[in-house]
């Protein structure tokens, strides 16, 4: 049975209901020719409270639903009828025994529906937009079912069109993206259309070329009751003549003529015009481009010696008091085209940053939790991350759902003892993490997502608020992991702010949240709405902000690469894959460090049987923890990093040899060896593996067992790694136990097909490796190792 991908008619869409491990009914159906079963997905059933992933579940390859379908209406009929008779035990015709086999792995197959289309959070959505407008109209986007077949997609369009105007909708935006199977419109109906969809009846609800219906994306930012901090006005150093700019932000419109941002951020207007947001509102844009070029203002760290381009997002709708995408467009298409005037140009225009390596997206859809799925967002920034050789710094975004304390009231919580209430909250925490899941597009796999952790340098002032932790663990808002098949997400962490614990005593129990005051936080620029100064500045937590920094932290690296490439005749433009090399450092240095055992020590399960539980809880929320960028790009005595980067093709072996120091080799001295592999696989929009690749690091076996005399640290279990774009392993050892190959020791990175479409590609990658011994070992590893080593990969099939 073949398939011709222009037939994706929603008449044939079935929905299979499987038992037990996907895997084994994909093979079996393999086995009949339905190469294409794996046209989409959907994951483990979500949290029946939050809608959220219910993060407890087994792993996603043991999913419950997926979908395919038929290449003809003969064959989506025969199909049902031969499961029908399968159903009353019937025996199979002649030619049919196969298909009783495959059969025993589902539990039901049916015709996509209603159901299907509107699932639970859009129904809530709507149901929220009516209690707040009753008689007014409800936005929403629809996905149409994906046509390779331009005509089709122009008759879906019409067909959508004609639904609408017999109930009195229209289509504000209408996107088609074809790399990532793409085709949606955004929708206004009036209300009691509305209800209809809201509760799976009517036209619009049950239209055939409708796959799915959900709630407008929509990212806001609202200043709140925040104002500038009252200090007195900078004074700061005009710029001196600047690199080019290797990172942009895609943002609010930044207040170019603040003091800090001043001749330093050029803006690269797309869909938002600077007439369409008042200086007086520019707060995001602001802050973030603030904190990238300067960092946290309270440090004192000296300006980034580049630019810094910007293209505006959101704007700032008069009637409203925040800042947010666009009502009428969808946010897709107003970051597809953003990513393209930078990289290619729009309108016939040269690309704008052509320079560009590293985008910071410190924006999430708030409607739209990463579920079981990849969402739209997500598989956006991983296409352009591997089609235009970019890194996205992504916020996994901010949660400001109360939850259960686990004191008795609010009496209780505030009357505790300070370290008795740290440990009850953090394990209150990881009470709540069903739902905590990150917003889209924090699931992407090529980019790097940022979590926030409990800390800034703002100084502690008086005042009634609780400040719930004295150490640097996750903050009370920022989203965890896992993402895209149980993938290691967040990447990384960094300073958000410290954000106090707002409580009250509720129904159904203690409640806290997180509340953000002004007392404390990340300080940046903004804008001063009272009386106009460029001087002011303003106190700000959340995952934003810790996007930012790193984002900040990846410039740092690109501008060490540049130095090491300019050193070597070479240069940053040359250098194909310096994203990758960017993405590999920016993970090298991450640790857990104090937090990982505060942490080890206080979440559930206990006992040394439970680690590996334990460890993946702890992933979720601080991935590969908190980078230290001086350890990567400064080089020490006792302390060496090689950086390697190519391309591989699948089922193909790439040997790197690293020499041995001597001071490495039967040494009772701690060494430490410290790996990190990140890659850039084409996606398939629509499978269950999703990457077109897999990489490794491997030992000379193709195993991961390494060399003796060293063992893994408090780090991220191995299996939690493989699911994702990025290896990072820490290997830490005293024993008297040598390394025994005099070749040096061996690194390999070993590439695997995930799908059959990519695998004739080449995948690129990045590879880190750093070698430590302790301070007081005399040997300067620096100079022994550089001296003899010249990276070259032989590639063995």
């Amino acid at each position: 049975m073949t398939r011709d991908p222009a037939f994706a008619s929603p008449e044939r869409a079935l929905v299979f209901e499987t038992i037990g491990p996907v895997e084994k009914f994909i093979a079996a159906a393999a086995a009949l020719g339905f190469e294409w079963l794996t046209e989409d997905y959907v994951g483990a059933e979500p949290d029946p409270v939050s809608g959220g992933p219910s993060l407890d579940a087994a792993p996603t390859n043991d999913m419950s639903r997926l979908y395919l379908t038929m290449p003809t209406e003969a064959g989506m009929r025969k199909l049902l009828a031969m499961w029908g008779r399968y159903e009353r035990d019937l025996k199979p015709a002649e030619g049919e025994e196969v298909w009783w086999k495959v059969f025993g792995y589902l539990a039901k197959i049916r015709v996509w529906n209603a159901t299907d289309r509107i699932e639970p959070a859009t129904q809530r959505f709507i149901q929220r937009r009516l209690a707040q407008n009753p008689q007014g109209p409800v936005r929403l986007e629809i996905d149409l079912w994906f046509r390779h077949d331009e005509a089709l997609r122009k008759s879906a369009r019409a067909s959508l069109e004609s639904i609408l105007a017999a109930v009195g909708g229209k289509i504000l935006d209408f996107v088609t993206i074809e790399e990532i199977r793409y085709q949606v419109a955004l929708i206004e109906v009036p209300a009691d259309g509305a209800s209809q969809i809201q509760e799976r009846v009517g036209s619009v609800s049950n239209a055939d070329a409708v796959m799915a219906i959900r709630p407008q994306s929509m990212f806001t930012a609202e200043p709140g009751g925040r104002l500038p901090v009252d200090g007195p006005e900078l004074e700061i150093a005009p710029p001196q003549v600047l690199r080019p700019a290797v990172a942009a932000i895609l943002d609010g419109y930044p207040m170019q003529n603040h003091n800090l941002l001043a001749d330093r951020v050029e803006v690269v207007e797309v869909d938002v015009k600077g007439t369409e947001v008042p200086v007086a509102r520019r707060f995001h844009g602001t802050a973030i481009a603030s904190l990238i070029l300067h960092g946290d203002l309270p440090t004192g760290e000296e300006a980034l010696s580049r630019g810094l381009k910007a293209v505006p997002v959101l704007a700032a709708p008069q009637h409203l008091n925040d800042e947010r995408t666009q009502e009428d467009l969808l946010p897709i298409g107003i970051i597809h085209r953003a990513v393209l005037a930078l990289k290619q140009g729009v309108n016939g225009q040269e690309p704008a940053g052509p320079d560009v390596l590293i985008i910071n997206h410190s924006l999430c859809d708030a409607e739209t939790p990463y579920i079981r799925r990849p969402t739209a967002w997500a598989r956006l920034l991983d296409m352009l991350s591997h089609k235009f050789g970019v890194l996205f710094v992504v916020s996994a975004g901010n949660i400001q759902t109360e939850f259960l304390s686990g004191f008795t009231d609010d009496a209780a919580f505030k009357a505790a003892n300070p370290v008795s209430r740290q440990i009850a909250l953090l394990r209150a925490v990881e009470a709540s993490k069903g739902h905590r899941s990150l917003l889209s597009p924090g699931e992407a796999m090529n980019v790097i997502t940022v979590g926030a952790i409990h800390a800034d340098n703002a100084e502690d002032s008086e005042h009634d608020h609780i400040d719930p932790f004295s150490l640097e663990v996750t903050n009370l808002a920022s989203a965890i992991g896992p993402g895209i098949n149980r993938s290691l997400k967040p990447d990384i962490v960094e300073s958000g702010g410290r954000q106090f614990a707002g409580s009250a005593d509720r129904l159904d129990g203690h409640r806290v949240w997180p509340d953000e005051t002004g007392h404390s936080g990340l300080e940046a620029a903004c804008p001063d709405p009272i009386s106009g100064s460029i001087s002011k500045t303003i106190r700000s937590t959340g995952t934003s902000n810790a996007a930012a920094l790193v984002t900040r932290s990846g410039v740092k690296i690109i501008d060490a690469l540049e130095d090491v490439l300019t050193a070597d005749g070479s240069s940053l433009r040359n250098f194909k894959r310096a994203h990758l090399a960017t993405k590999a450092l920016l993970v090298h240095g991450a640790e857990w460090g104090s937090a990982g055992t505060l942490l080890d020590a206080a979440y559930p399960p206990p006992g040394s049987n439970s680690t590996r539980r334990r460890r993946g809880t702890i992933t979720k929320f601080l991935g590969y923890g908190r980078p230290s960028i001086d350890r990567v790009i400064s080089g020490a005595a006792n302390r060496i990093t090689l950086l390697a980067d190519d391309q591989i093709l699948p089922e193909h072996l790439h040997e790197y040899r690293v020499p041995i120091p001597v001071s490495m080799i039967k040494s009772r001295e701690v060494r430490r060896i410290t790996m990190t592999l990140t890659w850039s696989p084409p996606i398939h929009p629509t499978s269950i593996a999703y990457r077109g690749a897999m990489l490794d690091i491997v030992d000379a076996q193709g195993q991961r067992k390494f060399w003796k005399g060293v063992k893994n640290t408090l780090q991220p279990h191995p299996d939690d790694t493989r699911r994702g774009t990025t290896c990072h392993f820490v290997l830490e050892g005293s024993n008297r136990t040598p390394f025994s190959d005099q070749n040096g020791l061996f690194i390999g990175v070993q590439a695997r097909s995930l799908n059959k479409d990519f695998e004739p590609a080449q995948i690129p990658y990045a590879l880190a490796i750093t070698l430590e011994v302790g301070a007081n070992v005399q040997e300067d590893i620096y100079t022994s190792v550089s001296q003899a080593i010249r990276p070259r990969p032989r590639v063995t099939p």
